[in-house]
């Protein structure tokens, strides 16, 4: 490897199921986020990857369509001589099964980047699912797991896998969410896939319970709950805003308007960069204490912490943090509390511990 700047000219094939397009600006920011910090490090990268998340509906077609790109890409490089130095698949599985033979092909070392459902779900799925997985883990020279919690799933259900995991999140994007000085904050915000486990009907529930106490409710993304969310809250007397989906740019305004961000997951979400987004905008996060969440949040401290699914105690909380935000002395405190924990998440943080570990890796 040469020397290129700031950092080791290292050369990257990522290989990813979701990536953002013009006409998706919101699907899979996070990885284009982590390539564009690797990038600005140095790095030659270049992605493979599914840019239409109406192809996650037709799997067969999604992957195939994603090895046959890989494939021509590889080959490519084969033909030209061209070094590559690192496969990177997001997510670890199923993607990492595409990625193996191309790493194989290329004589470079795979890395599996684990998001969660990708080691916690998917090969629970079925025995073949399962061996699949633990076949393509068992090939990765390298694991990274977004957080703790995740790496510890990797460890009960792929114990072969042991040494080769690290902890590493995938990174936010700071300087787009940093919030601005004397920004004047209302109302209450939730950004994320409108699905039942993200608990966006629990949080319309609590709503309800605070009777527009806590301001304006926003819920931003689509999904299929979309219809079910919106009869929810005509039902219970919730005025709520659904834009649907936004960029990472409007994201990160409506965070920074808002006084109190919502994670009202029901299940255990492996990291929850909403959550982390929202702490680097300035806002007071409240959260359900599940997963990585909680890895994250010190309850009272830098956000709040609730268990999921009870809208009456959700309800609570969310008075609470809106009674912090308002205050300056407090709510102040726990700005500068959720910055600091932000700040260690920031993407080119991510990028540089990624590239240190590659310069070791051999194939």
């Amino acid at each position: 490897m040469t020397t290129c700047g700031r950092a080791e000219r290292v050369r990257v094939l990522v290989i990813s199921n979701l990536y953002p397009s013009p006409a998706h600006p919101e699907f899979g920011t996070f990885v284009e986020a982590r390539v564009r910090a690797l990038q600005g490090l140095g790095a030659d990268v270049r992605v493979v990857a599914n840019r239409d998340p109406a192809v996650h509906r037709r799997i067969a077609p999604k992957y195939a369509s994603l090895a046959w790109s890989a494939g021509r890409e590889a080959a490519g490089d084969r033909l030209r001589g061209r070094r590559i130095d690192v496969v990177e698949a997001h997510i670890a599985y199923p993607t990492g099964l595409i990625a193996r033979p191309i790493a194989w092909l290329l004589g470079a070392p795979l890395v599996l980047f684990a998001h969660g459902g990708d080691v916690r779900d998917l090969p629970a799925r079925s025995r073949l699912h399962a061996r699949l997985a633990r076949a393509t883990l068992g090939s990765a020279a390298l694991i990274i797991a977004n957080s703790r919690f995740l790496a510890g799933e990797i460890a009960r259900w792929f114990p072969a896998t042991t040494g080769r995991v690290r902890v590493l999140s995938p990174g936010i994007e700071l300087d787009r969410f940093r919030s601005a000085p004397a920004v004047e904050r209302a109302g209450v915000l939730f950004v994320g896939r409108l699905v039942a486990a993200k608990g966006a009907d629990v949080l319309i529930r609590a709503m309800a319970i605070l009777g527009g106490g806590a301001g304006p409710l926003t819920v931003v993304g689509d999904g299929p709950e979309r219809p079910r969310l919106a009869a929810l809250a005509r039902e219970l007397g919730v005025v709520v805003e659904m834009p649907g989906n936004a960029d990472h740019d409007a994201i990160a305004a409506a965070m920074r308007r808002a006084a109190v961000v919502v994670v009202p997951s029901t299940y255990p979400e492996p990291l929850g960069l909403v959550a982390l987004e929202a702490m680097a905008s300035g806002a007071i996060v409240v959260a359900s204490d599940v997963g990585g969440l909680a890895e994250s949040i010190t309850d009272g401290v830098n956000g709040f912490l609730v268990e999921p699914g009870d809208p009456a105690a959700l309800a609570a909380v969310i008075d609470r943090a809106s009674r912090v935000a308002a205050d300056p002395a407090a709510g102040g405190a726990m700005r500068e509390a959720a910055s600091a924990v932000a700040v260690t998440h920031d993407v080119r943080r991510s990028a540089e511990a990624s590239l240190a570990w590659y310069g070791t890796l051999r194939a």
